[in-house]
């Protein structure tokens, strides 16, 4: 029997705190279950992360849970698992709401064999009614918690399933690693059960195909759709972004990718290496002047050291509302690369230099950083502010002085979590209310 079903992973529903980028990742997601349903698919995988958090904005899940509706109204299963976004051990996630919905059926479940140190996991096959392919997965959990089940995995049990048989997992794997993700956790690709025919991977932002050596199976990410970062926004000018179909019968005998269109996505960089503060900013004004940006998501990174003037002095906010009134969709500014002219000093000072090196990589990791979106509005612009640009190096620096404690001798560790956060608020005015 030859039968069709797409892969999809790394949605990230709710991501972005902008509306414009918000509503065109949602619109991009309803994209791609409308070509499924106008596909025919068979069934359909997604790899984890539909959602960008455990409990997003309801609007948000309303919507994609009326996307869902229309595709089980097709006559199309839906089969889930969770990916590091929107897992959660100790708390319900929307995905659990949504399967008690009857819109998906989680893969997720598994036995347990043996005792203590010799226990081996059995993730339980689901077989889909229509088709009789068999899917086991395992979910993903941050801090790649997730690799003491792996290794763990029965894989004499999962290998002895006859039948197609798919495997979704939501983890990276270091054999595919792509440059851009080589900080990340990874496994190896041993992990993996052996013997199946499809492995649906997510979690990887990059779309890859690849033969599992010695075997039949095909390993496969689709990638996001608009992602959830700057930095996936970037690759999106001239990465198409979509989902896998694939053809089966008793093998995978075809794998199409289904392209998602997503508005286009302009970059401009400033580099500020030698350069004054009036001169980058010269050169900002004739850029925003030299093309149309209506429609468009626009990037602007500048990065790079002054060799005069003040990083302030650059109007970046005049840019802005200079690009709005062109009709841009949505401005992203990113200038935590950006620094001032060195200071003239004598002989280096270690301390300083580890002042400096700390002060880089704070503001390096302020310019990807972006609050939980299920935080009030007032309080999410306001943290936003708190990291954005110069601001996010101090801000960075008081909240690492602001957790940098030990327990207390016998101090229980729901006291120390209060402790800690009740610290952090110190660093971050506003959330004490929130909390």
């Amino acid at each position: 029997m030859t039968f069709r079903f797409a892969h999809l992973a790394d949605l990230h529903v709710g991501a972005w705190r902008e509306r414009a980028l918000a509503d065109t990742g949602l619109a991009a997601v309803r994209t791609a279950f409308e070509r499924c349903i106008e596909e025919r698919v068979d069934f359909i995988v997604i790899a984890g992360d539909l959602f960008d958090a455990t409990l997003p904005d309801m609007a948000h899940v309303r919507e994609t849970a009326e996307v869902l509706r229309r595709v089980g109204e097709a006559g199309i299963p839906v089969y889930a698992t969770y990916g590091s976004h929107d897992y959660s051990p100790s708390a319900t996630s929307v995905i659990d709401v949504l399967e008690a919905s009857g819109l998906f059926t989680k893969l997720m479940a598994a036995d347990v064999a043996g005792e203590g140190e010799d226990a081996l996991v059995r993730p339980r096959f689901v077989v889909d009614p229509k088709t009789g392919a068999k899917l086991a997965g395992l979910s993903g959990r941050q801090r790649s918690l997730e690799r003491e089940y792996y290794r763990r995995l029965d894989h004499a049990f999962l290998m002895d399933e006859p039948g197609f048989k798919v495997f979704v997992f939501h983890s990276a794997l270091d054999e595919v690693l792509p440059e851009h993700e080589r900080h990340a956790e990874s496994m190896p690709r041993a992990f993996l059960p052996r013997g199946f025919d499809y492995y649906a991977g997510g979690h990887i932002h990059t779309r890859i195909e690849a033969r599992i050596p010695g075997e039949r199976g095909i390993l496969a990410y689709p990638g996001p759709l608009l992602g959830h970062q700057y930095g996936d926004l970037e690759r999106a000018r001239d990465t198409p972004r979509g989902f896998f179909i694939v053809t089966a019968d008793e093998t995978v005998t075809d794998l199409s990718f289904v392209e998602v269109p997503l508005p286009p996505v302009i970059l401009h960089e400033l580099r500020a290496d030698g350069r004054t503060a009036g001169e980058v900013a010269r050169e900002l004004e004739a850029t925003v002047a030299s093309r149309s940006h209506e429609g468009a998501i626009v990037l602007v990174r500048a990065r790079g050291r002054l060799a005069a003037g003040d990083p302030r002095e650059i109007p970046f906010g005049a840019a802005r509302e200079a690009l709005d009134a062109q009709g841009a969709l949505c401005v992203k500014l990113s200038r935590s690369g950006l620094a001032g002219p060195a200071p003239r000093r004598g002989r280096s000072d270690g301390a300083h230099l580890k002042h400096e090196i700390e002060a880089r990589v704070i503001a390096e990791r302020c310019g990807d950083f972006h609050p939980d979106p299920t935080l009030d509005d007032a309080v999410r612009e306001q943290v936003a502010a708190a990291f954005e640009a110069g601001a996010g190096t101090e801000t960075g620096r008081r909240v690492l002085e602001a957790v940098a404690v030990e327990p207390a001798e016998g101090e229980s560790v729901r006291a120390f979590a209060n402790r800690v956060r009740e610290r952090a608020g110190t660093a971050l005015p506003g959330l004490e209310e929130e909390r």
